[in-house]
């Protein structure tokens, strides 16, 4: 598999793991593609960040970023990293566990609670604020600190909670309580567990950071202090054999650090530190599954009109979880199985949380090649178009299948940060005909809700002002919402991406998010996609806002004198300089690809490169 594609299916698992807690694929598979992607592409962008962009709410900035760590299938790799770190043997190290929640951290200033915020990618989280007032665990003031001060924790439900869950995963509903818009009094039922403190003169060992929160009256993680290999394995074995279970959150293994953290700099400083730190390691656990019935395969459509399949079984009892459900990732995946109604089958929960087929314990007793499948589809099981296979997928051959076109709008709208939308909503009214597409949602009119079941006046003053709101980005927003594989504003503005010309005549295919940039662009389905959204959305471009844009540089043969040209822009507001400098705002030329030395300064100095005719044109 190509590397692009590898970085494509991790990026998208990462995304529903850490924003939706809907997985898509099995931990050990994320880990398998994981080590693969870096075995052919160490450098890849993807493992220059660690969970994924908060998709929802205002955006919080850690001060110090919330990095992943390695990790250990087994013990055997856990004695190579204690050899690769060349301690010595009675170096100490704090134990805990891994606990598989939604990892957070709150932000405390003269000894009051600022916010609390989600990891999100490790530099940029969800501001969760709201959450502490219904979270006892989070505390408002803190008496051992005036400096700023983060509590780094978990979020997570417990295994004896009182809330119904439906049967899903634990994880998934406290996710899905965070993320809640109303009805937030469930929230009281989420706990906060703290592992970790920063802030200016902290204690210097792991575990006196975890006993001073205890002893400030936060709930803390269980902690062992280990200072030998026996020692080390006799606790692991313990917490497969016990702890596992006995312990009320939920883990995915334990977590092993050097305790002492005045050594941690010089560990990192042998390494890159972009996706993990270097002093601190996750030990795995192994899997455990049960055996199941399989009763039928449903064929989900995604908005990329991709078929995903869905194995449905006879429920069983994992980790207090009833699961009945559980993806199949893709057509291949699907077809590799060989499958039939009635096959037992092997459902585990990677790390105890996430439902996953491990395998069909009939596939070796058959030959795929004589093999009949009868839960494979012959056609798009919405709209009844034919099929086509493309890579691991099957993909609907109808552009405007209902499904795929609905997909598309709820990941706008997800996309958007557009509220109070539920996907029911957006059924109902593609059902009535009252919108085909996304640019409907901006064409729609509060006489067009009149013969739709459940909507008040007030709910609809709601859904119209909600996407209202939603009409006004710069261009950098509006291609990042377009759904292209891997593509986010910060990857757009390291390609130099700044505005709708730019991303028009973009064809530097050098770098994986580029070549996907330009593959979306030659579909001429895309293409008219965007066409019709820009026929609606407001685009607000920071280089044509007149007075505030700031410095301009000229470079190449302009459409007109340059005193002319000075003359008609300055008229707007904006002032000159013969140099690129740190204060120009934007560069104007007669060829973005050409060799100036403007033009390459502009580049490495990340400014707006703009031809004249594309400014005059919107002057």
């Amino acid at each position: 598999m190509e590397t692009d594609k590898i970085a494509l299916l991790l990026k998208d698992a990462r995304e529903a793991y850490y924003n939706t807690g809907e997985p898509v694929m099995s931990d050990a598979e994320y880990d398998a593609l994981e080590e693969e992607l870096f075995r052919l592409d160490p450098q890849n962008p993807f493992f220059s960040t660690v969970g994924t962009e908060a998709s929802l709410g205002k955006k919080i900035v850690h001060k110090y970023p919330m990095l992943s760590m390695g990790k250990a299938k087994n013990m055997e790799d856990v004695r190579k990293w204690l050899n690769r770190l060349a301690l010595p043997e009675d170096t100490e190290y704090c134990l805990q566990p891994k606990i598989d929640g939604l990892s957070a951290s709150c932000f405390y200033s003269g000894g009051k609670l600022k916010y609390t915020a989600t990891r999100g990618d490790g530099k940029t989280g969800q501001d969760v604020s709201h959450i502490a007032e219904y979270l006892s665990d989070i505390k408002k003031t803190i008496g051992f600190s005036l400096s700023d001060t983060e509590i780094r924790g978990e979020l997570y439900l417990p295994k004896n909670t009182a809330y119904d869950t439906g049967g899903r995963p634990l994880r998934n509903n406290c996710v899905g309580l965070i993320n809640r818009k109303e009805s937030r009094e469930d929230l009281r039922y989420v706990r906060f567990v703290c592992y970790q403190i920063i802030m200016e003169n902290s204690p210097r060992y792991e575990t006196d950071k975890i006993a001073l929160l205890k002893k400030e009256g936060f709930h803390t993680v269980v902690y062992q202090k280990i200072n030998s290999p026996g020692l080390l394995e006799r606790a692991y074995n313990e917490y497969i054999d016990k702890f596992r279970e006995e312990w009320l959150y939920e883990t995915d293994g334990l977590i092993l650090t050097v305790n002492d953290t005045s050594l941690h700099s010089e560990i990192d400083d042998r390494w890159v530190v972009e996706h993990h730190h270097h002093y601190n390691l996750a030990i795995k656990p192994p899997v455990s599954g049960q055996k199941t019935p399989l009763l039928t395969v449903e064929w989900q459509v995604s908005r990329q009109g991709n078929l995903v399949p869905v194995a449905v079984f006879k429920p069983v009892v994992m980790g207090g979880a009833t699961l009945e459900r559980a993806t199949l990732h893709n057509y291949r995946f699907a077809r590799s199985l060989l499958l039939r109604a009635g096959d037992p089958i092997i459902v585990e929960r990677a790390n105890d949380v996430i439902p996953y087929i491990k395998e069909n314990t009939m596939t070796g007793e058959r030959n795929p090649e004589t093999f009949t499948q009868t839960l494979l589809p012959e056609e798009c099981p919405v709209c009844g178009s034919g099929l086509k296979e493309e890579g691991v997928h099957l993909r609907c051959s109808n552009s405007k299948c209902p499904e795929k076109i609905i997909q598309e709008i709820l990941y706008w709208v997800r996309q958007s940060g557009i509220e109070n939308v539920a996907e029911a909503t957006v059924r109902v009214l593609f059902d009535k005909g009252k919108i085909k597409n996304v640019k409907d949602l901006y064409t729609l009119k509060y006489e067009d809700f009149s013969d739709v079941e459940g909507f008040a006046d007030k709910k609809i003053d709601n859904f119209l002002s909600q996407v209202a709101a939603s009409r006004n980005m710069t261009a950098v927003e509006l291609i990042s919402k377009l759904g292209i594989p891997l593509v986010q504003q910060k990857s757009l503005k390291k390609l130099g991406i700044e505005t709708m010309f730019d991303f028009y005549s973009f064809n530097d295919s050098s770098y994986v998010i580029g070549r996907n940039i330009i593959d979306w662009k030659e579909d001429s389905e895309n293409m008219e996609f965007l066409k019709e959204l820009l026929e609606v959305i407001e685009i607000s471009d920071p280089a044509f806002q007149g007075e505030t844009a700031g410095y301009i540089c000229m470079t190449g043969k302009g459409p007109y004198p340059r005193q002319e040209m000075e003359k008609r822009l300055s008229e707007k507001g904006y002032q000159f300089t013969d140099t690129v400098t740190g204060e120009t705002t934007l560069l104007l030329c007669d060829d973005p690809s050409g060799t100036s030395g403007k033009l390459k300064s502009a580049r490495k100095k990340g400014i707006p490169v703009l031809t004249y005719f594309d400014f005059f044109e919107r002057l």
